[in-house]
């Protein structure tokens, strides 16, 4: 359990976050202002001319516990000196929440609280000035992984028509091999499913039949991806999925380390190849919010749209309502 603690310590630790500013009102995080509204960011990026950086998520990004890739995101990507370079200079940031994000609540009495969130993810979207997204990166990155990708997109795809956009998508996306991916999430959450008994499940998936070959192609490359932390594990079994030969490290940090760095090799792999399926499926760029089933229901499994977030069944009767 102390090494658990340690872990969540090492992967969480950061600075609480405020609103902040007259005007337009944003969300401080690391020093950076991001837009509480995608209109007034599209505002800004009109002025401007630059692209929107928009955050989508369960939570809000100015609470203490928001989901977990956005709370893995806001203490490694977001303070790593070379984005902050990015979202001060080059777009403008901005974040939504999708909806409130699932806690677990363990009251041990004379103010003492255990909290655990589970289900929800992060997405960043690319967006142009208008609006209109242009890529996506769904869960988390390391640095090194997630700045020479962005910046390739925005030199490649902001400002381009439609068909520009969807052949660089095309030329990229691929059926990947059966993957389970968001090790980092697993590792905070399984063992809390595992707590309430929670029951495995697959999460949301793709329902609307097509005859759209493009369509075809991006569906069933998304079902070779599953969210590994959907499935309740112990602590044990969670942490030797996610970090491989690595668990057996004594230091916490390095093994946060090894998990996010094996968490965004698997988005680099195994998940963007699928979101430039979807891209490459479309017919129009779309909004974030058109974007938003395939994103967070196909490809990251998120059953958003169920009031219960796929936990009805964890309710026993007696339990309150």
């Amino acid at each position: 359990m102390k090494r658990l603690l340690m872990l969540g310590l090492a992967l969480l630790a950061m600075p609480l976050t405020s609103s902040i500013g007259i005007g337009p009102e944003k969300t401080d995080v690391h020093g950076v202002g991001w837009f509480d509204s995608f209109d007034d960011a599209r505002i800004e990026a009109r002025r401007t001319g630059k692209p929107i950086l928009f955050l989508s998520m369960f939570g809000s990004l100015g609470e203490e516990m928001p989901c977990a890739n956005a709370r893995t995101l806001r203490a490694t990507l977001f303070r790593d000196p070379r984005f902050l370079e990015l979202v001060k200079s080059d777009v403008i940031p901005a974040w939504e929440m999708v909806r409130a994000v699932p806690k677990v609540t363990i009251d041990l009495g004379e103010g003492e609280k255990i909290v655990r969130t589970v289900r929800g993810n992060a997405v960043l979207y690319l967006c142009n000035p208008d609006g209109t997204v242009v890529d996506a990166y769904p869960g988390v990155y390391t640095a090194d992984d997630f700045l020479p990708m962005v910046r390739e997109s925005i030199a490649e795809l902001i400002g381009e028509d439609f068909e520009a956009v969807r052949e660089y998508h095309k030329a990229r996306g691929r059926i990947p091999e059966p993957t389970r991916i968001t090790m980092g999430k697993m590792m905070l959450e399984s063992p809390t499913l595992e707590l309430i008994g929670a029951p495995a499940t697959t999460g949301a998936n793709e329902s609307v039949a097509t005859n759209d070959p493009d369509r075809q192609r991006f569906i069933a490359a998304a079902m070779r991806l599953s969210d590994a932390s959907l499935t309740p594990r112990t602590v044990p079994e969670a942490l030797a999925l996610a970090a491989g030969p690595s668990s057996a490290i004594g230091d916490a940090t390095e093994v946060a380390a090894e998990i996010l760095r094996r968490d965004s090799e698997l988005n680099m792999t195994r998940t963007r190849p699928v979101v430039h399926l979807f891209f490459a499926s479309e017919k129009r760029l779309p909004t974030p919010m058109e974007a938003r089933d395939a994103i967070l229901e196909t490809i990251l499994k998120i059953p958003y749209k169920d009031p219960y977030f796929g936990l009805r069944d964890v309710l026993l009767p007696g339990t309150p309502r």
